[in-house]
């Protein structure tokens, strides 16, 4: 469970109860995950809030069509929507303070950003780059934390792609391996040990969530995917939302600048999310020919899913046994307290191989050992 203040949780469960009243099916479990889309952190980025909530606690098209207006009700009761568009560009003054969306951006002004300076005193520009949570990163920060990205991910595929099986017996010594091996012997070479053979490079299957709830990380993903290419034989890449979409051509050319075009050309971008659906999808058109035992797939989620977890569960079960390893990169686990207790992600774990934090730089090149071909 989420470490939150008492008034943050009664602004979040007393608008569940709304809706609950409202005839929309909202329970426990939902009001749980609606506390954790909370961390998003609405002041920074109030559309990603209520996109969240709405992914998360809408399960019909007339639900969605009545959603806006509860919500601005309820948060919004002084200004509903001019005033929220204006907190979405502009600073947040004293007169605002009044609405209980303000309850999530105790810490995020001025003084929050000030805190946090403390905290990294001493620590370098990169060091603290690197542990930015990406749905935090300033406008100042957003050119240098793209070009170290670039950079260290660059890095760390030339280091998957260099890597050669270490085995007993070969023409070339590892000589760190052998000096490792012998170091109980006093440091005289007893044993070697030598590089084998390349082993075949992995296929990469990724499908990345676009939908609301996760515009504040969905491009730093795509240029992640863009640079693992290098790596992988082949990168086959696909946006989901509301319905699949293979970005494979696009993702495959040198990085476009016109790359946040996506956004605009995709049908389904910063809409719902239905998992199982798309993934549903895949296995029907793509499935045959993409899978395979050498294949890697990635997932790239926070997993708010509006569709039935069965669908999920069986989506996910029908990679088992047919695919390397399969990964579901969660940007939330970043956050402190986080729990994946949405009705989706508790269907979907006993089929995932890893379920890995993915919220900035440093949790992203941990990733690395997850991708070592086995």
């Amino acid at each position: 469970m989420m470490n939150a203040p008492a008034d943050l949780t009664d602004a979040v469960l007393g608008f569940c109860r709304r809706l609950r009243g409202e005839g929309m099916n909202v329970g426990v479990a939902e009001s749980l995950s609606a506390l954790d889309v909370a961390r998003l952190g609405p002041l920074t980025d109030p559309r990603t809030f209520r996109l969240g909530l709405r992914a998360l606690l809408c399960t019909s098209r007339e639900e969605r069509d009545r959603f806006d207006a509860l919500f601005d009700a309820y948060w919004l009761p002084a200004k509903p929507r001019t005033a929220y568009r204006h907190r979405m560009t502009g600073p947040v003054t004293r007169e605002q303070t009044t609405a209980p969306l303000h309850l999530f951006g105790n810490h995020r002004g001025e003084g929050g950003r000030a805190e946090e300076g403390k905290r990294t005193t001493g620590a370098s520009a990169t060091e603290r780059l690197r542990t930015t949570d990406f749905s935090q990163v300033t406008r100042a920060d957003q050119v240098p934390l793209e070009e170290l990205a670039q950079r260290l991910w660059k890095q760390m595929s030339l280091r998957l792609s260099r890597r050669l099986r270490v085995t007993p017996h070969g023409r070339q010594v590892h000589l760190r391996r052998t000096i490792r091996r012998n170091i109980p012997h006093g440091g005289d070479l007893v044993e070697l040990r030598y590089r084998g053979r390349r082993v075949r490079k992995p296929r990469l299957v990724v499908f990345l969530d676009v939908s609301g709830s996760m515009d504040a990380y969905s491009f730093f993903f795509l240029r992640f995917i863009h640079a693992l290419q290098q790596h992988f034989r082949r990168v086959d890449s696909f946006t989901f939302s509301t319905r699949l979409t293979c970005v494979s051509d696009v993702l495959r050319r040198r990085l476009p600048d016109s790359l946040r075009g996506l956004a605009e050309r995709e049908e389904g971008w910063s809409g719902g999310t239905r998992i199982g659906a798309c993934l549903e999808a895949f296995h029907a058109t793509y499935g045959r020919q993409m899978l395979s035992r050498n294949a890697l797939v990635l997932i790239l989620s926070d997993g708010l899913d509006t569709g039935p977890p069965e669908q999920l569960a069986e989506a996910l079960r029908r990679f088992r046994g047919r695919v390397q390893k399969l990964i579901w990169l969660n940007p939330l686990l970043g956050m402190e307290g986080y729990q994946p207790v949405t009705r989706g992600l508790r269907a979907a774990l006993p089929h995932v191989d890893a379920f890995v934090a993915a919220h900035n730089l440093e949790s992203l090149l941990a990733l690395e050992p997850h991708l070592t071909h086995v």
